[in-house]
């Protein structure tokens, strides 16, 4: 009966170790998609608020809208730069519980990262037309 037990109760646990596994790796997949999704977007922000500020120095009333542009820019970057790090920590993790925690978190993160940045290039390329 203890054996029976034993066993049960190993058999429970490596089940769920399992199917934390699996939801860290599907997490971790839809996390890094966000990533791949939103970083070559990022990789620009730079140039367009470059461009962005050079419009507004032509025309001066503009500028306020410029400057608003712009610092949406910065922090649609800034965001990105902050969270890569926090994520490459996250996927390197070995308790898959834990990863499971912090990539729900990531990715819920990322996925307003990934908003605020199409928003802030939105503007720009609107700003400029």
């Amino acid at each position: 009966m203890k054996n029976l037990f034993i066993l049960l109760v190993s058999l429970f646990v490596f089940s769920c170790t399992n199917k934390s596994a699996e939801e860290a790796a599907k997490l971790k997949e839809e996390t890094f998609k966000i990533h791949d999704e939103v970083m070559p977007i990022s990789m620009n922000l730079e140039d367009l608020k470059e461009k962005v500020m050079k419009k507004a120095e032509a025309d001066t009333t503009t500028k306020k809208v410029a400057l608003d542009i712009s610092l949406a820019l910065d922090k649609a970057y800034n965001d990105m730069e902050a969270w890569m790090p926090k994520l490459g920590d996250a996927a390197d993790m070995k308790d898959d519980e834990e990863k499971v925690k912090i990539l729900t978190a990531l990715k819920a993160e990322g996925e307003k990262i990934k908003q605020s940045t199409l928003d802030a290039k939105k503007k720009a390329d609107e700003f400029l037309k």
